[in-house]
C-alpha cells in the first residue's frame, strides 16, 4: 500500500470512529429524546474520500453504473447492483393507534421490511462518499426481516412542507442499516404524514462462482480467480459496518472494479473507502466484458 493510501486509510478510520459513535448515540435514543451534539470531526476529515475520484460525488443508482467499462484495480466508486425492471410503488400504511401522522416502527407491506426509527443525526455525511460535517440531518433505521436481500430501495417520507428521500443499496437478508437523507435534508419538526417505497429484491448477495474475496487487516482486499480462464471484469461491493452492533452504515454501497483477472491469479486492491473492521464486503460479481 502506498504512503498516500495509508494516509487516506488512517483519516477514513478516524472519521469512521466519529461517525459510528454519533450513529450509535442516535439509534439508542428513545423516541422524543433530542440527539446529542456529535459535531466534532478531526482536522482533515473530509479527505476521507478520494478527491481524485470524480465518481465519488454521488452514489450510482440502478442502471447508472457501467459494468462493461471496468477500470484499474484501485479505482473505487459508490455503486449499486444493476436492476432491469422498474420496481413497484408500495404505500406504507399508518399504524391505527389514534395518533396523528405516520408512526414508527412501521412495516413496508409485502417485503418484510421495517422502518424502526426516523431521527435527527449530527456528525459525518456518508451518502455521497465525502464524509462532510452535517447537523440535524434526517436518518432512518431500516430492518430487512426478509430472507431475501434488498438490491435497491427508495423510501420517501412526506411532511406537510417537506419530502425526505432515502436511497438504500445492497442490504443483506436479516440485516439492519442506518441511512441518511440523500440530499442532506434536516429532520422536520412536524409529524410525517405518509410514506412510500420502491423496492428491488434479489435471492441473495454472495461471491460469484469462480472467484474468492479475502478481507485483509491492512485495509486491502485480495481477489482471486479460481478458474483456468481469464475473467474480463470483477466488481466487489462493500459497505461501512458496525460489527458489534451488527449494523450497516449508509445506504451507499461502494465498489472496486478489476479488469482482466488472469487465470488462477490474484490481485490485492486498496479501495479508498475500505477500512478493515469497519467495512464489510457484501457481494462480488463477474462480467463478460
Amino acid at each position: 500500500m502506498s504512503k498516500e493510501n495509508k494516509r487516506l486509510a488512517v483519516i477514513v478510520g478516524i472519521c469512521l470512529l466519529v461517525l459510528l459513535g454519533a450513529i450509535l448515540a442516535v439509534i439508542l435514543l428513545e423516541p422524543g429524546e433530542p440527539a446529542p451534539d456529535q459535531n466534532t470531526v478531526p482536522t482533515g476529515g473530509q479527505l476521507a474520500s478520494d478527491p481524485t475520484d470524480p465518481s465519488a460525488s454521488a452514489p450510482t443508482t440502478p442502471n447508472g453504473s457501467d459494468p462493461t467499462n471496468p477500470t484499474q484495480p484501485d479505482s473505487t466508486e459508490p455503486g449499486a447492483p444493476e436492476t432491469t425492471d422498474p420496481p413497484p410503488v408500495v404505500e406504507i400504511p399508518d399504524v391505527d393507534d389514534g395518533e396523528e401522522g405516520l408512526q414508527f416502527p412501521c412495516e413496508i407491506p409485502g417485503y418484510d421490511l421495517q422502518i424502526e426509527k426516523l431521527a435527527a443525526y449530527t456528525g459525518l455525511f456518508v451518502e455521497d462518499g465525502t464524509n462532510a460535517e452535517v447537523d440535524s440531518v434526517a436518518m432512518l433505521l431500516l430492518h430487512n426481516k426478509s430472507d431475501k436481500a434488498v438490491e435497491y430501495t427508495e423510501i420517501t417520507v412526506k411532511y406537510q412542507n417537506e419530502t425526505l428521500a432515502f436511497h438504500v443499496t445492497a442490504l443483506p437478508a436479516g440485516a439492519r442499516m442506518v441511512v441518511q437523507e440523500k440530499d442532506c435534508k434536516k429532520l422536520p419538526d412536524s409529524v410525517p404524514l405518509e410514506a412510500q417505497a420502491l423496492i428491488v429484491q434479489r435471492a441473495e448477495m454472495d461471491i460469484a462462482e469462480g472467484i474468492s474475496v479475502t478481507e485483509n487487516e491492512d485495509n486491502s482486499l485480495t481477489v482471486k480467480n479460481l478458474t483456468g480462464e481469464e475473467i474480463p471484469a470483477v466488481r466487489v461491493f462493500y459497505k461501512y459496518y458496525m460489527e458489534e452492533e451488527e449494523l450497516y452504515v449508509g445506504g451507499i454501497a461502494f465498489t472496486v472494479r478489476i479488469a482482466g483477472l488472469g487465470a488462477n491469479s490474484s490481485v490485492v486492491v486498496s479501495p479508498s473507502h475500505y477500512v478493515s473492521k469497519t467495512s464489510r464486503v457484501v457481494m462480488a460479481l463477474t462480467y463478460d466484458s
